[in-house]
């Protein structure tokens, strides 16, 4: 694994506007992912992975709200970037593979063209060189208008918040009006309350309005600098054109010179056919061809194990197994050559033996292309196959993070306990463990460790107070008292702990030898 860090979460906290309140989804998460590595990130449905993993996309639903943190990416901040700037980078950088591959392929469309959709979306070389030209100051103008928006929109937040706690409060006044309430001193309080909302009203439009007004002149610059940009850009990309079409023409005139001296049909035949495949390389100096296209769509359809795919190439998605289909995901997502690789729970909607094929695929297309992989999943099965890093969720916090011989071998968090205690095992003669309970509704999230209601290993500072980040070792970590220097000593489960020594027994090491 490289030291070359891609990509960097911090302090990531997202919520959802709903009408029963805000969902706290994600409170505070923080990794970074390295060139090359595979860092796997599990958890129970709703602990906020996907959501994680939207954010770093940039696809969140309109109702979400990113509260606080930064995702670092070349640099940038993804999530104060403008929608234009996503567009640079979602699908060429950063691909992503859904769970579904069935709601992700159009039914009605062949695989083929969905294949070669986004290459032929933007197959003009000069509409890209042109793009790239003005690419930094575009982002740096487009930027400034986001980073006006996000603020304007947190200062709305900021109103919205304190306007529903005075809401509310008058709501609960009225509620606990009883026979005796003095009715003046409520109308008052009601009154004075109501004002107050007006107040913050009339304080966030002015906010807002001094915020448009610092960003004016920022904004104004950017768009100048922008239009020059633009004016040079239109020259060099014309100049580009000019260029290679005189090119062109000077191979075709010397190719033509060629052939009116030639007298045997079989070099006539090979100039014509040279004159044809210089024509041919001028077009596709221009733009991407549909030959061209297809040519790469059944090089990436062989890649990720299609086979006979001239023959695929033009089937519809309901003609191909649940496995084939997710294959066809891969080979979309591949197209764009992207850096960083998504896998939201590829394999959930396939059987066992498909599912060790796609695991096994991403990891030699891993290996082939240098990828860095976040993968996404609820079962810690696969994680032993993909990972070099986990990252282990539970109610929007990462519980748990460490490499994965850390994680398999020298659990600390109950929550991790508890997910290897409910998976299947041949040796093991224990009955599996059953989670108890239900993850806690995120509307109100629990005071103190969210699992602890759910854990037997539940101490009374547990349901009091949130547990810190505590230091296993400089690559493990993990959010639990029972790590507190003060905590009486809690022994994993017998289930976990017997699977570890079978574990290291089959393989002949200690522990101390697999951690080095």
């Amino acid at each position: 694994m490289s030291n070359n860090k891609v990509l960097s979460v911090n302090n990531l906290t997202i919520s959802f506007r709903t009408d029963r309140g805000f969902v706290r989804a994600v409170r505070g998460v923080s990794f970074d992912l390295y060139k090359g590595e595979t860092l796997c990130i599990v958890g129970e449905s709703g602990s906020g992975k996907s959501v994680t993993s939207k954010a770093i996309m940039g696809i969140l639903s309109a109702n979400a709200i990113i509260d606080d943190g930064s995702i670092i990416y070349e640099g940038e901040d993804l999530t104060r970037v403008s929608e234009e700037e996503f567009h640079r980078i979602r699908g060429k950088k950063i691909g992503m593979i859904f769970q579904d591959p069935l709601s992700s392929l159009n039914p009605i469309m062949k695989v083929g063209k969905q294949i070669t959709e986004a290459m032929l979306i933007n197959k003009s070389h000069l509409k890209r060189l042109y793009s790239d030209l003005i690419a930094k100051e575009l982002i740096a103008y487009k930027n400034e208008i986001s980073e006006c928006e996000v603020e304007n929109e947190e200062i709305r937040n900021i109103a919205e918040g304190k306007i529903s706690k005075l809401k509310s409060e008058i709501a609960e006044l009225k509620e606990k009006r009883t026979a005796s309430t003095d009715e003046a001193v409520l109308k008052d309080t009601i009154a004075t309350k109501k004002a107050e909302i007006k107040k913050i009203l009339a304080n966030e439009k002015l906010d807002i309005s001094d915020n448009k007004f610092s960003h004016k002149i920022h904004i104004q610059e950017y768009k100048r600098l922008l239009d020059a940009k633009k004016v040079i850009a239109k020259k060099e990309t014309h100049a580009y054109k000019l260029k290679l079409y005189k090119e062109y023409l000077e191979r075709r005139a010397v190719l033509k010179e060629k052939l009116s001296e030639v007298m045997s049909e079989e070099e006539k035949d090979k100039l014509e056919k040279a004159i044809v495949k210089n024509r041919e390389e001028y077009i596709s100096s221009i733009r991407v061809t549909k030959r061209e296209a297809k040519e790469a769509a059944l090089n990436v359809m062989k890649e990720v194990g299609i086979p006979e795919p001239e023959r695929r190439f033009k089937q519809y998605p309901f003609e191909f197994s649940g496995g084939m289909r997710q294959r066809i995901v891969i080979a979309i997502a591949l197209t764009a050559n992207p850096d960083i690789l998504i896998c939201d729970e590829p394999t959930t909607a396939l059987d066992v033996t498909i599912q060790a094929q796609i695991l096994e695929l991403i990891n030699k297309l891993k290996r082939e292309r240098e990828l860095s992989c976040i993968f996404i999943t609820h079962d810690l099965g696969v994680v032993a196959n993909m990972a070099d890093r986990v990252a282990v969720m539970y109610a929007g916090k990462i519980v748990e993070y460490g490499n994965v011989n850390e994680i398999f071998y020298d659990p600390r968090h109950p929550y991790t306990w508890a997910l290897l205690s409910s998976i299947p095992d041949i040796d093991s003669k224990e009955r599996l463990e059953a989670i108890p309970g239900t993850p806690p509704n995120m509307i109100y999230p629990p005071v103190g460790d969210a699992f602890a209601l759910r854990s037997k290993y539940a101490l009374g500072i547990d349901f009091k107070e949130e547990p810190k980040m505590f230091e296993i070792t400089p690559t493990h970590f993990a959010a639990t008292w029972l790590l507190d220097s003060r905590a009486p000593i809690a022994e994993m489960p017998k289930i976990v702990s017997t699977r570890i020594k079978n574990s290291l027994k089959k393989a002949g090491v200690t522990y101390e030898q697999i951690s080095k």
